[in-house]
């Protein structure tokens, strides 16, 4: 059925191509046969999916995180973003979804039906115009097709934040109520109704954020249109939207596999290497398969020669709470640093689900699970080597060759923007928190908690000192504390971190993040990292290595030649870090600028009614 399905949205998507819906109609004659039956309805349908990530890129759509150490930056990613460097401003899609939406009118088709692709259609023009509300902040709202360059709408202003916003809810409640699915789709691989809620407490989230941490910006870029729906608005929009998702939709969480497995694998894990979408809890999801379409997870987080090696920073890995609950300490009691297998031990399970821990194992080319470290040689920047996307086998690492489907949305962050709305009214109850973060722990072994952290059961009562340092503009709030552990733990490296920043107004965080990695006992020595009894690395900082016994496991980490994975003296030992200087956020960032070759654009008569964003 996988492959089946593929290949008729290939072929769908060759015909819709074929038959230029993105362009004027070659003919009345082949309009009518598209739009006078159920098929044909259904057949151009499926062109809309080509707005969602590929199957090649669905696993790294989070390459530019604070947390997220890598061997290369952008020009955006150091504050030299232009005006000339913006590329994302496509309207193609949208003219296809509206020329659906002005030509699914013929009675010959059932009213329920028409009105059923109609929903799919305004489903994902209300994810169109969220990419634009992030991006670009207002644009103009077009819901009618341009027959003529001399229609004077295409030359219209943004409208306001107001309008779009507004405009995005009603495509969702519109999606919500006419789309006539309701079970969990093959492989989740195709829209069902409750995508229109859970995709509605992302943008309603999204928007009463975005309005909260940014309504006394110096370059007034949320206030401006933003008078129909205060913050508290759009926060309950947001709770009242996943709590119909929790009520009545055939989610929850997947749970079906024990803490650990053959490979280092969990019920966590599950979600993002499993061959068959876990549907249960994954509501959309991007199919690979094999002989068909085959993804890079492997390739791009394994790579020396391919990807960024983007990993994960030391201060990031230290919120991951104790399995007791209590928060991790990166002291021994004797006020030494604890080393890697020490630290990977008895923690929230998701962290060895997500790096490779002490217990991580890997199918080796002979077909048997051995003890694997990070690849600190070719992979790893900081010692915290990414494999939650990765099948845990050689074979896969060197071309697209991955069969594990990839998450977009997932009931987990239904119950984490739920939770997250709640707690920003101040009306997250003990039983919300145990629905939510209380359940969501659980699956990852937690077993208690403090007064500072929360238990499974009860919200916490005061501020946990390093998660309120992590996130200062919310010290005051210790509910929502937690909330954001919770959130950027279970969804990390899924493609929200950057859009979280931007919204809570923190995207210095991209700056600041010291980039720093595990702490070794020695350099110029070799180490065990992983408490097997055999050595794994042998960092080094003179000429050449020491010992040429350990050239094989040898990493340079002095700073000749610009090199950047260095170590730093610390109490005991050494820390490893990132040394990539560089990274800057301009206040301006937040809105990315209209690209200048569309400014540019004017008619003798009716202008160009766009204005430049703040700042560019």
């Amino acid at each position: 059925m996988k492959k089946i399905l593929l290949f008729v949205l290939a072929s769908a998507a060759l015909l819709v191509t074929a038959c230029n819906f993105d362009e004027d109609p070659k003919s009345e004659a082949s309009v009518d046969m598209v739009f006078s039956s159920e098929g044909g309805l259904k057949t151009y349908a499926y062109s809309f999916y080509n707005v969602l990530p590929t199957y090649s890129d669905a696993s790294h759509r989070n390459a530019t995180i604070d947390y997220g150490p890598k061997n290369s930056i952008s020009g955006m990613e150091v504050g030299a973003y232009t005006v000339n460097s913006s590329t994302s401003w496509s309207w193609t899609a949208l003219r296809n979804i509206n020329f659906f939406l002005e030509n699914n009118v013929s009675d010959k088709v059932p009213e329920t039906v028409r009105n059923n692709y109609n929903g799919i259609a305004r489903l994902f023009r209300a994810r169109f115009y969220f990419d634009k509300l992030v991006t670009y902040g207002p644009v103009p709202w077009i819901e009618k097709v341009f027959n003529s360059p001399e229609d004077p709408e295409l030359y219209k202003g943004q409208d306001t934040r107001d309008v779009i916003i507004t405009k995005i809810i009603e495509d969702l409640d519109y999606a919500y109520n006419n789309i006539t699915v309701s079970s969990a789709t093959d492989n989740s691989s195709l829209v069902n109704k409750w995508v229109a809620p859970a995709f509605k407490s992302r943008v309603c989230l999204f928007e009463a954020a975005w309005r909260k941490y940014h309504a006394g910006d110096q370059l007034d870029i949320a206030r401006t249109g933003c008078t129909q729906y205060s913050s508290n608005d759009l926060y309950n929009m947001a709770a009242a939207a996943a709590k119909e998702v929790i009520d009545k939709g055939p989610y929850g969480i997947h749970t079906a596999s024990p803490a650990y497995e053959e490979g280092g694998r969990g019920a966590y894990r599950d979600l993002f290497v499993s061959i068959n979408t876990c549907t249960d809890e994954v509501i959309m999801a991007i199919v690979c398969t094999a002989g068909i379409q085959l993804g890079e997870q492997n390739w791009w987080w394994n790579s020396s020669t391919y990807g960024p090696h983007l990993g994960m920073s030391r201060k990031f890995a230290q919120t991951y709470l104790n399995i007791d609950g209590t928060p991790y300490n990166e002291f021994n009691a004797d006020g030494s640093y604890k080393q890697f297998f020490e630290e990977t031990k008895d923690r929230d399970t998701r962290l060895n689900q997500t790096i490779r821990a002490f217990d991580y194992t890997k199918k080796n080319a002979t077909g048997q699970y051995v003890p694997t470290t990070a690849n600190i040689q070719g992979h790893s920047t900081t010692g915290y080597e990414v494999t939650k996307f990765v099948m845990d086998d050689v074979s896969y690492d060197d071309a697209r060759t991955n069969d594990n489907n990839v998450p977009l949305l997932r009931y987990a962050e239904v119950l984490l923007n739920y939770a997250e709305a709640k707690a920003e009214l101040g009306t997250l109850t003990d039983a919300d928190w145990a629905m939510t973060v209380g359940a969501l722990r659980k699956r990852a072994g937690i077993t208690g908690g403090t007064a500072a952290t929360g238990t499974l059961t009860t919200r916490p009562t005061e501020a946990e000192p390093y998660i309120a340092a992590y996130y200062p503009p919310m010290a005051g709030n210790p509910v929502l504390l937690e909330v954001m552990r919770e959130r950027e733990i279970e969804l990390a490296y899924e493609g929200f971190r950057l859009i979280d920043l931007k919204r809570w107004g923190l995207c210095d965080l991209w700056v600041t993040d010291p980039w720093e990695g595990i702490f070794v006992p020695a350099i110029n020595a070799p180490v065990d990292l992983n408490g097997d009894g055999t050595y794994d690395i042998y960092f080094y900082d003179t000429d050449a290595i020491g010992d040429p016994t350990y050239s094989s496991i040898g990493v340079y980490c002095g700073t000749k030649n610009s090199n950047f994975l260095n170590t730093k003296p610390v109490g005991n030992g050494y820390m490893v870090f990132w040394n990539q200087g560089g990274r800057a956020w301009p206040e301006r960032q937040y809105l990315y600028p209209i690209p200048q070759v569309v400014l540019d654009l004017k008619h003798s008569e009716y202008g160009n009614g766009l204005t430049q964003n703040p700042g560019w």
